[in-house]
């Protein structure tokens, strides 16, 4: 591993830093994967990723990948470092992840994600948390093949939606 950089010559891919010039790249995962958890609801503003992606790019201590196939960003996954605020154990905070199939294929994302995990363990954390939508299977299924644990659930409810207890 040069540089940060993880290849795989044989599948055409290969997984590096996140830099300046990936944000345009990025700020799109970052929409699709808003319009995959949200629906209606989704940011799909790219200026608000661009400028969000930006301040990561500048001040950002996060750990941050691209997986790059024939010279395109076509993936990326972002870890943050937490610390419980009761017991001070510091965690992985999975912020992001999204890899385009299509581009770049499964192992790819399989190579992300042990890059991830490869990361928290070489950190020490003591977990990772990572969330995602119901609706976005595609990211249920890769947290269930490594291993990740539902812990949490959220429920909604709009106000005024003529719901009431009987």
């Amino acid at each position: 591993m040069a540089n940060g950089t993880v290849s795989d010559g044989q599948r055409g891919f290969a997984i590096r830093k996140f830099k300046a010039e990936d944000v345009d790249a990025v700020a799109r995962f970052e929409a699709e994967i808003a319009v995959r958890s949200f629906a209606d609801e989704a940011v799909t503003d790219l200026d608000h990723y661009r400028k969000k992606l930006g301040k990561l790019v500048r001040y950002g201590d996060d750990w941050t990948r691209v997986v790059e196939a024939e010279g395109t960003v076509c993936g990326w996954a972002w870890v943050a470092e937490r610390r419980n605020f009761i017991t001070n154990d510091r965690y992985a905070d999975f912020r992001s992840f999204y890899v385009d199939g299509k581009l770049a294929g499964p192992a790819a994302a399989i190579a992300l994600l042990r890059a991830v995990l490869a990361h928290c363990e070489a950190e020490g954390f003591t977990r990772i948390v990572g969330r995602t939508a119901t609706s976005n299977a595609p990211m249920r299924a890769l947290y269930e093949l490594a291993g990740f644990a539902e812990r949490h659930v959220v429920y909604e409810m709009e106000i005024g939606a003529g719901r009431r207890l009987s």
